[in-house]
Order: C-alpha cells, then sequence, then structure tokens
C-alpha cells in the first residue's frame, strides 16, 4: 500500500509549473491534457533520478495513468502558499467534484526534479449541512458511485451497515471486461493485504489457546534455512505482528521476473525471502512487511499441524460464515472471481493484472472474498467469535511501545479519534483496491473492494462525510 502511495506521488516535473503568472500549472495542463506518448517523455525528461531509478519509469507511467483514470479532468482553483518547499495547488476533481490540495514535493537542489506528488483531499462536511436518514443516506451514495462509474473511475462493490442493520449495498463495473460481465454484490474480489487481519487472527488464536506466546522466537518453528544470516534468532512472533521484524517485502525483483505458478504453498516463496538481508535490528524500529506476514503463516502451520490455507478456512472463514472467501487459484474455475484492471505504460486500455500476481494468495495477501463475508467477519471479530475479548481488542489498538507504527494494532490498521475509533485494513495491488473500516464507537461498518486501481480514496471519503451527517 505504502509502495503504491509513494509512487503515486511520483510525478511532479521542473518543467515551469506555471505557463504564466496567473495561468494553469504546467503540471495540470498535462494531466489533463496528456497522452501516454507524451506523458512518457514527459516523466523520462522531469521526474528526479532517484524515483526513476528506485521505481522504475513504467511504474511511474502506470500510476500516472492511473491517476488520471481516477480523478478526470482537474479544474485548477488557485495557488497555495508553499509547505515546507512543495508547491501546493488546490484543484477540484472533475470525476467526483472532491477539491484537493495538490502538493507536489521537488528536490531541493537545481533544476528540483520531482520527487512526487500526491492529491491530499482538501475541506471537511459542512456542518451545517442537512442531516441524513439512513434512506437518505444510501440514495446520495448511490448516486455518487454512479457518477464516478459514469466515468470509468470505480469498478467494485461497497456495503455500509449501521447497529447491524444494511443500509446500502452496491456493485457497478465490470469483473471481466473482456465480456461485458458485470460486477455484483456476490462478486470475489481480492484482497491485496487485507488477508493480513486473518493471518494476524489466526496467530491469536494460537496464543490464547496457550500452543504460542508473542515472545517466542520465529526459530524455533520455521528452518533456519529460510532467515537472514544475522539476528534471526532474534525474532520473536510480536516482531512478526507488529513489522518490527527487520523482515522486507517479497515482492521484489526476483518475484517480478518468475514464474507465478509455483506459488501455491508457502514453500514456493522460499527462495524470494531465504538468506536476506534484515533491514534493521528485529524490535528496533518498523518497515511493513509482507514478509514477516509469510514467516507468521509458516508459524501457523507447525503450531496447528494444518496448512495455512486449511486453518483459516476452518477457524476463521467457518467461523464468522464467510462462504465466499478463500485463497482461490487463478488457474481455476472458481466462479464470480472478478479480474483486476489497471493502466499500463504499454497500452492505451485497460490491462488485466492476472499475470503480474502469484497464482495463488499467501499469509500476506491475496486472498479472494465478498463484501457480504467481510461484514460477516467484521461482527465475529466484534462480537468476540473468533477471539476472546482481551486479544481482540489488543489486536486493533496501537503497539508503539514496541516501536510499532502508531497506526498499527496486530495485523489490523488503528486509526480514527478517541471517540471515533475505526480499524480494518487496506489493500492494494495491480488492479486491486480494498478497504474494511469498522467504526468501533460509531456502529458502522464499511467494505469497499474494488478491481481497479487506486479507487478507494474517493469512495471512502464519501462515505465518511455521509457517515459525518447520519441521524
Amino acid at each position: 500500500m505504502k509502495a503504491y502511495l509513494v509512487w503515486l506521488s511520483v510525478f511532479i516535473w521542473s518543467l515551469p509549473l506555471y505557463a504564466g503568472s496567473q495561468a494553469e500549472p504546467a503540471f495540470i495542463q498535462m494531466f489533463n491534457q496528456g497522452k501516454r506518448a507524451q506523458i512518457i517523455q514527459y516523466l523520462s525528461d522531469n521526474m528526479a533520478k532517484s524515483q526513476l531509478d528506485t521505481y522504475g519509469l513504467d511504474a511511474q507511467v502506470d500510476m500516472f495513468l492511473g491517476d488520471q483514470a481516477t480523478y478526470g479532468k482537474l479544474t485548477f482553483v488557485k495557488t497555495l502558499p508553499d509547505a515546507d518547499g512543495n508547491d501546493v495547488f488546490e484543484v477540484i476533481s472533475g470525476n467526483n467534484q472532491f477539491t484537493y490540495n495538490l502538493t507536489i514535493n521537488k528536490e531541493p537542489q537545481e533544476p528540483h526534479k520531482i520527487n512526487y506528488f500526491e492529491f491530499l483531499s482538501a475541506g471537511s462536511v459542512d456542518q451545517a449541512k442537512t442531516p441524513v436518514s439512513a434512506t437518505e443516506f444510501a440514495q446520495q451514495l448511490s448516486g455518487f458511485i454512479n457518477k464516478v462509474a459514469s466515468h470509468d473511475a470505480f469498478s467494485g462493490a461497497v456495503l455500509v451497515a449501521k447497529d447491524k442493520e444494511v443500509i446500502f449495498k452496491g456493485a457497478v463495473g465490470f469483473a471481466d471486461r473482456r465480456w461485458k460481465v458485470k460486477n455484483t454484490v456476490d462478486t470475489r474480489f481480492s484482497l491485496a493485504s487485507m488477508n493480513k487481519m486473518f493471518t494476524a487472527i489466526a496467530a491469536l488464536q494460537l496464543i490464547e489457546q496457550g500452543k504460542l506466546t508473542f515472545d517466542d522466537k520465529l526459530i524455533q518453528f520455521v528452518d533456519k534455512s529460510w532467515l537472514p544470516m544475522k539476528h534471526a534468532e532474534a525474532i520473536t512472533i510480536r516482531h512478526l505482528l507488529t513489522h518490527t521484524s527487520g523482515l522486507g517485502n517479497f515482492f521484489n525483483d526476483a518475484f517480478i521476473q518468475s514464474n507465478k505458478e509455483i506459488y501455491r504453498d508457502l514453500a514456493g516463496y522460499k527462495p524470494l525471502i531465504a538468506k536476506s538481508e534484515l533491514l534493521f535490528t528485529p524490535g528496533s524500529q518498523n518497515r511493513y512487511s509482507n514478509s514477516g506476514m509469510l514467516m507468521l503463516g509458516l508459524v501457523i502451520e507447525k503450531v496447528s499441524g494444518e496448512s495455512y490455507y486449511d486453518y483459516i478456512q476452518k477457524h476463521i472463514y467457518d467461523k464468522a460464515k464467510m462462504p465466499g472467501s478463500g485463497s482461490f487459484e487463478l488457474d481455476s474455475t472458481t466462479e464470480n472471481i472478478a479480474s483486476g484492471y489497471l493502466k499500463r505504460m504499454h497500452s492505451d486500455d485497460w490491462v488485466d493484472s492476472v499475470y503480474t500476481r502469484e497464482i495463488k494468495g499467501s499469509p500476506a495477501g491475496g486472498g479472494f472474498s465478498t463484501i457480504d463475508d467481510l461484514y460477516q467477519f467484521s461482527l465475529a471479530l466484534t462480537e468476540f467469535k473468533l477471539l476472546g475479548k482481551a486479544l481482540t481488542e489488543q489486536a486493533y489498538s496501537a503497539k508503539t511501545e514496541f516501536n510499532s507504527a502508531p497506526w498499527y494494532g496486530y495485523g489490523f490498521a488503528v486509526g480514527g479519534k478517541p471517540d471515533n475509533r475505526i480499524v480494518g485494513h487496506s489493500g492494494a495491488y495491480l488492479g486491486v483496491d480494498s478497504r474494511l473500516d469498522i467504526h468501533l464507537d460509531k456502529g458502522f461498518v464499511v467494505v469497499i473492494l474494488a478491481n481497479q486501481s487506486g479507487v478507494v480514496g474517493p469512495m471512502r471519503r464519501k462515505i465518511n462525510e455521509l457517515i459525518a451527517l447520519y441521524q
């Protein structure tokens, strides 16, 4: 997710940002009018070398094209005061009509090439606005979803519930663009990193049963041939749960170049992880780690005596009544699977991301679910049907005392305010965007699943605005 956001930042140039003193900034002109070939040249010439070296030109172009699809034509409103040397412009998205502060981060040295850019939400809900009932909530959200879908800026399914009553459920776009198969509320969407919640709950179940402890060492359960040469003996279960192990990300160059068919079980991932260097001493800092979550899956297998996939099916999906969920192999004939789509450097059309994915999801992500299943998961979680109250609440409370990120617990994102705590997880990959938000204090559950890159943000923003007005 963070890698995606960093890319999506990647975009701003050292061309003069203004066509004239009061004119529309040159970046916005390119965003609104630039075609694929022009964008490729523009980014080649004007992005910081460090960004091109780190992420590659193709990734930068892909993300820019994706942002064009998500935000549409930008209306330039005004130039805002510089923020820490960044250029900031107020703009309005043509696709969703939201106002954003388009923030452009440039290198401090001449010629000030672009490090990244990002669309930051601007403004807040007008508290004088008329409160909305459940019916009005559903009507306004339906109108918004249909509007952005008409611009091809959202393809997916959305569910919103309040106090155990579903007040909105709908789907738009295509599960398969080639054959014009429409998404439905029963479509299975890839979750990307949202699966980390299930992996964390599985480990916490084993801890609750006394079969595992937070302070147990990874080396007790995993053959040392999997592990880095130095400091591996210090990695604990807690480190894996909090992304403080120092293990990195197996979605690396070796993964990109590999045959994705080999990833049918956890052993297939070993060449991507074995003998890699730790990024830091375990427990000393944090770095979001797909490799760490995969290792936690290995621990679950060792302790439970079941395959990771069988354990999750039996102890989470079955218990939470999630019949549409699973880590389905992409070459299977599983029904109601949505293909993932995105814009790519090599094509003017939407591109199916199937060839970029592992053939079967892992403990780090890549499984499938539906909006109804994730709603059932949220109920089972908060009614303590998967874990007792103590460990459940530990799962979605911040763990800064262990050097974890302030927005992360044990496999759950933690956000909101003291009187409006929001927990859940997001997921993003090529052609995948997903979000589960459980509003613990206000009683809302929000599920957004999309088979299109980078489209959840505006949808979540609209839903949160409606939640603030709900009465």
